[in-house]
């Protein structure tokens, strides 16, 4: 599903990530872990298409995206992977249905389909009940639980989440958690990007890949 060969990452004289090897299968959870400035969250950035290598080799279910203009990577995001980030990157002047609905504006699609697809990714994030109020009223939780939802909502294979706990307290990481194990549980690939050590201890099959100043850590 995710395959990166001899990938690095530099910014002038400063390596970032340093020839990252990995290949990542259908349905399988892996976890970067790392402190703060390892180059996980730069490594997720490449993976989504959002930052391109200054070498190597990366390719989506079979499509080489490193060289995709921004435009077909933006086409590719929106069919083949959800994008979950560590400050949600919600429009707080939105409702959470009109932003769990902004990655389904440029499908085409009709907007009963839009709908359907709406709800049942309120319904699977818990957040239904909280559809029609603004993002800026939302606690951390429910900011959370509607960035799931907006991740989930055009059914990508592919979910990438960047230190998706950092904000929140045990109680709704935890739920975040429980979320993770059932899209692991419908053959998600999930990659997450974290040094929250909650994530040492799934209850589901997953597979940890330490990374220290840009290098992966056997």
């Amino acid at each position: 599903m995710i395959v990166i060969e001899n990938l690095y990452k530099k910014f002038g004289e400063v390596t970032i990530l340093n020839n990252i090897n990995l290949h990542i299968k259908q349905g399988e959870t892996v976890i970067l872990k790392g402190v703060s400035g390892s180059g996980k969250t730069t490594l997720l950035s490449i993976m989504a298409g959002l930052d391109k290598p200054s070498s190597g080799k990366i390719l989506i279910d079979a499509e080489p995206i490193s060289k995709l203009p921004d435009a077909f990577a933006s086409k590719l995001r929106a069919k083949k992977i959800g994008m979950i980030f560590q400050h949600f990157n919600l429009f707080e002047h939105l409702s959470v249905e009109e932003n769990v609905m902004i990655p389904l504006v440029p499908s085409g699609l009709k907007q009963n389909v839009i709908r359907e697809k709406v709800k049942n990714a309120l319904d699977l994030a818990n957040i239904s009940h909280k559809k029609s109020m603004l993002a800026s009223r939302l606690s951390g939780g429910e900011k959370q639980r509607t960035a799931i939802a907006r991740a989930l909502v055009a059914n990508p294979n592919i979910i990438l989440c960047d230190e998706p706990t950092a904000n929140l307290d045990k109680e709704n990481s935890l739920m975040f958690i429980e979320i993770l194990k059932e899209l692991h549980g419908q053959g998600k690939t999930i990659v997450v990007a974290t040094h929250d050590p909650l994530f040492e201890y799934l209850s589901f099959e997953n597979k940890v890949i330490p990374m220290v100043d840009g290098a992966i850590c056997e």
